[in-house]
């Protein structure tokens, strides 16, 4: 399933996903109930979750790029 990503540094990406949440690249999305039409279909859309880019007791590795 291909899914919208919106706010964030991916906002406006298309990429696989689904399920309650989704990562793009070190970026975490969280399933809402909208839908937008993109490519032809439509999409689940997930918003950027806020603190995705920030050290939250996550590692070091949990950066966006």
């Amino acid at each position: 399933m291909r899914v919208l990503l919106r706010d964030g540094p991916g906002d406006g990406q298309v990429v696989p996903g689904g399920g309650e949440t989704v990562v793009w690249r070190a970026c975490l999305y969280k399933l809402t109930t909208e839908w937008a039409h993109r490519q032809g279909r439509d999409l689940r859309v997930y918003r950027h979750r806020g603190d995705c880019c920030e050290p939250h007791a996550r590692g070091a590795e949990d950066r966006c790029e």
